[in-house]
């Protein structure tokens, strides 16, 4: 049976280059090792990343680079496009003019990575080419999703927003209110707005400046030539305006339905839509739901399909509601405590992982299989020495950030403590300027290693015989995200 793979990964800010040492898994050919050989090891097809930053052409040119030396055919293409909708006057986005990615306080992109002569599916070229770079002879197939069903304040005391119509698998269309005892079909899909990103704004959907998910289709290549809708999404980070990402994006058309093809594998958005049996849609939805009220959370997603107002697409979920705490977990992080800055020195990897925020969604009616990829085990287990290169590079890099601290010629006052490098870091107090050593290498949410040396020694073998090294290895160079797999069958 023929299969196709899909990751869905928040690489935390994909393509960023900071200054001196850079090491925060920013920089991009480490990081770039790893992930194509992770790429390779699980026979990944298509790669949807969330936080990619808005000059992350080149991170992902060398991406591709670095995938094409793996594979006997060197097919791999890559294209990335900003996350929201530029203003209200936007009432359809054609062109890469029609998007920002400058949401609230910080800017965000989503990309893609893909093969493009696989024998077993064929990536369909974007309804408008909205990419704001793509491989050089390759049309982009990332498009921004704009539309979903029927909603509507239903307190506007309290701004909550309710769906107002379902779904049935004999019509490609959302239902509305009307006519004579319930609902009709409507003539078409409406708008479909989302939470902004800044706690200023009202917490409420808007249609413009609010990150959205960013998706392709996929032309599985059996009998029936099925198209499968992929999509990422990243919620806004404060816990309520999630809550809100978490339900509005468990209304978009793609959930339903996508635009077909026309003889030339090119999108015709003219026609009737094409009922989505396979799928697969997730992403950071930066919402951490208890056991007792998931997947009730994300009923649009999960609901039977219906006619009424709280039904919802039907969809698996990927990890599911029923996994073990532990298994739910997305997050990596080395440090704990209220202000990060306790250090996890345990030997079991899952006491490294948190937040239950990055969640898949799948075609209950399809045939797939998705999974959260612990990587923190496989980093330690390092099947056939797929991740030798990567670490190996990373200690060299290590190695190069001591020749740099004792190079007396350098310009940044530093020194390397037992934990890693350190520089001094001005404050002003009042009229005094204060000076602290501070990490010079460190994760996203803090912390740094817990013994400079040993960590590079194991590096250097491609051993890591500990979850400690294993998790900061992957904290600090990677990401501190899982990613999501899954692997549809057709």
């Amino acid at each position: 049976m023929p299969a196709v793979n899909v990751c869905l990964w928040n690489i935390q800010n994909f393509g960023q280059q900071l200054g001196r040492y850079d090491g925060r898994g920013f920089y991009n050919d480490l990081r770039n090792r790893f992930l194509s050989r992770f790429v390779a090891q699980h026979d990944i097809d298509v790669l949807m990343v969330q936080e990619v930053v808005p000059g992350a052409q080149p991170a992902l040119a060398d991406l591709v680079t670095k995938l094409n030396a793996l594979y006997t055919r060197p097919d791999w293409a890559y294209s990335f496009c900003a996350s929201a909708i530029r203003n209200d006057a936007v009432n359809v986005v054609t062109t890469n003019a029609d998007l920002i990615d400058r949401t609230g306080a910080r800017s965000e992109c989503l990309g893609v990575v893909w093969r493009t002569q696989s024998t077993r599916f064929t990536m369909v070229p974007a309804v408008h080419q909205v990419g704001r770079a793509t491989t050089t002879g390759v049309a982009s197939p990332l498009n921004i999703s704009q539309l979903g069903r029927p909603t509507g304040i239903t307190d506007p005391l309290r701004q909550y927003f309710g769906a107002t119509g379902g779904f049935t698998r004999d019509g490609v269309y959302p239902w509305e209110p009307g006519g004579t005892g319930g609902l009709v079909r409507a003539a078409a899909w409406p708008r479909l707005e989302y939470p902004r990103t800044s706690l200023f704004d009202a917490r409420r959907p808007y249609w413009s400046q609010s990150r959205r998910p960013a998706y392709v289709v996929v032309q599985l290549a059996g009998g029936g030539r099925t198209l499968c809708p992929i999509a990422a999404y990243h919620a806004p980070s404060n816990a309520q305006l999630a809550a809100w990402g978490a339900f509005m994006s468990g209304l978009a058309r793609e959930l339903y339905v996508v635009d077909g093809v026309d003889g030339t594998g090119q999108p015709t958005p003219a026609l009737t839509p094409v009922l989505a049996n396979a799928g697969f849609f997730g992403g950071d939805f930066n919402y951490a739901v208890s056991q007792a009220t998931w997947p009730s959370d994300y009923r649009y997603f999960v609901d039977q399909r219906g006619q009424t107002g709280d039904t919802g697409a039907f969809q698996a979920t990927t990890p599911p509601p029923t996994a073990a705490t532990t298994a739910r977990r997305t997050t990596v992080q080395i440090v704990t405590g209220i202000f990060h800055n306790q250090p996890i020195n345990s030997t079991n990897t899952d006491d490294y992982l948190r937040y239950k925020i990055d969640l898949g969604f799948h075609r209950q009616v399809a045939d797939i299989a998705s999974i959260r990829v612990d990587l923190l085990p496989e980093i330690m287990a390092n099947p056939t020495g797929v991740y030798d290169d990567a670490l190996v590079r990373t200690e060299a890099w290590m190695a190069f950030v001591e020749t740099q601290i004792a190079n007396p010629f350098y310009p940044y006052p530093q020194r390397l403590d037992p934990t890693g490098p350190q520089y001094r870091k001005p404050k002003k107090v009042g009229r005094r300027t204060v000076y602290t050593w501070v990490p010079t290498v460190c994760g996203a949410w803090g912390g740094t290693f817990v013994d400079w040396a040993e960590t590079r020694r194991q590096f250097a073998a491609h051993n890591i015989t500990d979850a400690r090294r294993a998790a900061e290895y992957f904290h600090i160079f990677v990401s501190d995200h899982l990613p999501l797999v899954a692997t549809i069958n057709f």
